[in-house]
C-alpha cells in the first residue's frame, strides 16, 4: 500500500479525480443555488406587478367568453340622467322599475346602488321591495390592503354604507360589493366573503347566484384554494379567498344592455295606449343588474378588459362566471416556482449545449411556446400560469451563460495571447534584428505581423568571406499557420544555403524538401547571394518580387527583371533560373513583401506601388538604416493606426564602399 500511494501514476489519478469532484460539486451547488433562488423569487411574487400585465394581455388576446342569456344589464346611462335628472336618483323611480320588472316576469333584480341616507321616497321604495321579493341590495365594507394576505377571509371592523332597516326586511338578499384594487389601480380580484363581527357576508353578485342555483351561500367549506358551497359548487380562491373577476369581454361587447330611463318609458308608452320603442316581454326570466354607468361617475375602473368599466359590469361577470361555471384558476405560488424552476434548467440546457446563437434562437423559441402555452391553458381551461417571471428567466439565464461563456472565452484567448506572445518572441529570436554591416555592405530589415506571429520570412546569412546570402519570402496565409509554414522553410533554408553557393540550387533543394507538407499552402521568396568581391548580385526568385535597385550615378531606381518560378511546395521538380545584376558604389537595392504595397488606410485603399517607389526615391541618399525607418513612418502614417492588413517585411540594403 505504501509503494501504491507513492507511485506518480496513481498520486495523479488520485488528484485529477479530486480536482473533478471538486468541479461538479462547485457547479452543482451554484445551479441548486439558482434554482433556490428562482424558486423564492416566483413564490415571493417579487415581479407580481409584471405578471399583471401579462395577465392583461392574456384576457385582451383572449376571444369574448359567451355569457348567459338570462342577464340584462340596466344602466343609468347618460340619457337616464338627463332625462330625470342629476344624480342620485329620487327613490320612488327605483320603485317604479322594480314594479315594472316584477311585471314583466324578471326573476332576480340586483342593484348596484348605496341605500343608507334616509329620503322623501322611502316609504315607496320600501313597498316596491316588499310587494317584488326578489331584489339584491348591496352594502360596503372599510378594507385595508393587508387583508389581502391574510390566511381565510378578508375581515373589516367598519362597515362605510348599510341597507336601511326598512329596507333590509324585505330584500331577498344582500352582500358588499368591494374590490380589491391591485398596485396599478385595477380592478382583478373580489373577496367573496368579508368577515365582520365573526359573520361571514358574501358578495352581492354570488349571494344573488346562490339563490339562482339554489345553494346555501352560508354553507361553505374552504379546502386548499376551493371554497366548496353546500357541498355542490366548487369555485377556485386564493390566499384571503379573493376570486378571479372572469370578464367575458368589453363592457359594449358582453351582456344585453337596456336603458333604466327607455325601461320605464316604454311602460308608459303601453299604458298609454302607444307602441313602445323596446319590447319588454324580453324581461322575462332575466336577471336584471341595474346601476350607474354615466360618463365621469365615480363607478367606473380599469380593469384588465378597458381603462374605464363600470362596475355593474364586475357584478353581472361575477354572476355569470358562477352560474356558467367559467372560473380563472391561479395555480398558486408554490406551482409557478416548480414551473420557474424547470424553466430555469430547460433553458440552462439549451444556453450549455448549443453554440450562443443557436442558444438565443432555441430559447426564443422555447419562450414563445411557453407563453402561448400558458395562453392555451388560460383560453381553454380557465387556468392562469405565471408569464413575466418564467420569460424574464429564460432572458436572464441566456444573458447569465453569454457573460460566463464571454469571460470563459476571454480567459481562454488570454491564455492564447500569453503563447502567442511567447511564440512571438521566438519567432523574432531566430530572425536577423537591427542593421548588419558586411564588406561593405549594410543592411537593414524590418517585420511587423498582421496578427501576433508572421507568415513573412527572411533571413540575412553569411555565406563566406566574399558571399552574403540574403532571403525573404512570404507564406501563404497569416497567423499561427503561416508562421509555422515559415518557421519550416527557413530552418530547411539555413540548411541548404550552406551546401549550396548557387540561389538557384538552394532553391531548387528547398522546393523538394517542402513539396508536399504544406497541403495547399504555399511560400514564395526571393534569394539574393551578394558577391562583394565581384559587385555582383545572383538572384533567383521563387514566385516573388519586385526587386527595386536605386541606382546611385543616374539616380534612378530600377525594377530588376526577375526570372520568376514557381512558389515553393508547389511543383516537385520545379527548376529556378538564376539572374545577375551589377551593382557599384552607393547603390542600394530594396526587397519586400506584398504587405508594404498592400497596406491599406482607414478608407480602404491601398497604398500602391508607385506610392512605394515615391518613398524609396524621396529618402534614397539617406543610409539605409534612416530609408528603413523612412519607410516604417510612411507605413504607419498612411494607415492611420488602422487594422493591419497582412504582414509587412522590408530589406534595406546599399553599398557604401
Amino acid at each position: 500500500m505504501q509503494k501504491s500511494d507513492k507511485n506518480p501514476l496513481f498520486s495523479s489519478t488520485i488528484n485529477f479525480f479530486s480536482d473533478l469532484r471538486k468541479k461538479i460539486s462547485l457547479k452543482l451547488f451554484v445551479v441548486f443555488s439558482a434554482c433556490l433562488f428562482v424558486f423564492l423569487f416566483s413564490y415571493l411574487k417579487v415581479f407580481n406587478n409584471y405578471e399583471l400585465i401579462f395577465y392583461d394581455l392574456k384576457l385582451m388576446l383572449r376571444p369574448s367568453l359567451p355569457v348567459s342569456d338570462k342577464i340584462v344589464i340596466i344602466e343609468v346611462a347618460d340619457d337616464t340622467v338627463k332625462n330625470l335628472g342629476k344624480w342620485p336618483l329620487p327613490r320612488d323611480f327605483h320603485g317604479s322599475l322594480i314594479r315594472v320588472l316584477k311585471e314583466y316576469g324578471v326573476k332576480q333584480i340586483i342593484i348596484d346602488v348605496l341605500f343608507e341616507e334616509p329620503t322623501l321616497d322611502d316609504e315607496m321604495f320600501r313597498s316596491a321591495l316588499e310587494e317584488s321579493g326578489n331584489v339584491y341590495l348591496p352594502i360596503a365594507f372599510y378594507l385595508e390592503d393587508k387583508n389581502r394576505k391574510i390566511k381565510n377571509f378578508a375581515e373589516s371592523k367598519e362597515i362605510i354604507s348599510d341597507i336601511r332597516s326598512i329596507f333590509k326586511a324585505h330584500v331577498a338578499g344582500y352582500g358588499h360589493i368591494n374590490t380589491f384594487i391591485d398596485s396599478d389601480g385595477k380592478v382583478r380580484r373580489i373577496p367573496l366573503f368579508i368577515k365582520y363581527k365573526d359573520r361571514l357576508f358574501p358578495h352581492l353578485s354570488f349571494a344573488a347566484a346562490c339563490d339562482y342555483l339554489g345553494l346555501k351561500a352560508d354553507k361553505i367549506f374552504v379546502k386548499s384554494g376551493t371554497i366548496i358551497i353546500d357541498n355542490k359548487l366548487s369555485i377556485p380562491v386564493s390566499s384571503g379567498a379573493p376570486f378571479l373577476v372572469n370578464y367575458p369581454a368589453k363592457w359594449k361587447d358582453s351582456f344585453l344592455h337596456l336603458s333604466y330611463f327607455n325601461i320605464l318609458k316604454a311602460y308608459s308608452d303601453v299604458n298609454k295606449g302607444i307602441t313602445p320603442s323596446l319590447d319588454l316581454s324580453i324581461l322575462k326570466d332575466k336577471i336584471c343588474f341595474i346601476g350607474l354607468t354615466a360618463t365621469g361617475t365615480s363607478d367606473l375602473r380599469a380593469t384588465p378588459v378597458e381603462k374605464s368599466y363600470p362596475m355593474l359590469g364586475l357584478q353581472a361577470s361575477v354572476f355569470n362566471s358562477i352560474i356558467e361555471k367559467r372560473f380563472i384558476k391561479d395555480v398558486g405560488g408554490k406551482v409557478n416556482a416548480l414551473i420557474s424552476v424547470i424553466i430555469f434548467l430547460v433553458s440552462l440546457s439549451f444556453c450549455l449545449k448549443f453554440s450562443p446563437l443557436k442558444a438565443l434562437l432555441v430559447n426564443i423559441v422555447f419562450g414563445a411556446v411557453y407563453f402561448f402555452g400558458t395562453f392555451i391553458f388560460l383560453v381553454c381551461g380557465g387556468i392562469l400560469i405565471d408569464s413575466f417571471f418564467p420569460l424574464f428567466i429564460i432572458v436572464i439565464t441566456y444573458s447569465a451563460s453569454g457573460i460566463y461563456k464571454f469571460l470563459l472565452e476571454e480567459r481562454k484567448r488570454q491564455i492564447l495571447e500569453n503563447e502567442l506572445d511567447i511564440a512571438r518572441t521566438i519567432q523574432r529570436s531566430f530572425l536577423p534584428q537591427g542593421a548588419k554591416e558586411f564588406n561593405g555592405i549594410t543592411v537593414s530589415s524590418f517585420m511587423q505581423a498582421a496578427k501576433f506571429v508572421a507568415g513573412d520570412l527572411y533571413d540575412i546569412v553569411e555565406l563566406d568571406k566574399n558571399k552574403l546570402g540574403i532571403l525573404i519570402g512570404d507564406g501563404s496565409g497569416k497567423g499561427v499557420s503561416a508562421a509555422l509554414i515559415m518557421a519550416q522553410a527557413i530552418s530547411q533554408f539555413r540548411i541548404f544555403c550552406r551546401q549550396n553557393l548557387s540561389c538557384s540550387a538552394v532553391l531548387n533543394t528547398l522546393n523538394r524538401e517542402l513539396y508536399g507538407k504544406f497541403q495547399g499552402s504555399f511560400v514564395t521568396c526571393l534569394y539574393i547571394i551578394v558577391d562583394t568581391s565581384q559587385n555582383l548580385l545572383h538572384i533567383s526568385s521563387a514566385g516573388h518580387g519586385p526587386l527595386f535597385v536605386y541606382r546611385n550615378s543616374s539616380r534612378d531606381l530600377i525594377d530588376v527583371d526577375l526570372a520568376a518560378g514557381f512558389p515553393l511546395g508547389v511543383v516537385e521538380e520545379a527548376n529556378y533560373e538564376e539572374t545577375t545584376y551589377l551593382i557599384e558604389k552607393k547603390d542600394k537595392f530594396f526587397l519586400f513583401t506584398d504587405g508594404l504595397y498592400e497596406a491599406r488606410n482607414r478608407k480602404g485603399e491601398e497604398l500602391g506601388m508607385e506610392n512605394v517607389k515615391k518613398i524609396i526615391l524621396k529618402k534614397a541618399l539617406l543610409d539605409t538604416k534612416k530609408i528603413n525607418e523612412a519607410i516604417k513612418e510612411n507605413i504607419l502614417k498612411f494607415s492611420d493606426c488602422d487594422k493591419q492588413h497582412d504582414d509587412i517585411t522590408f530589406i534595406v540594403a546599399g553599398k557604401e564602399l
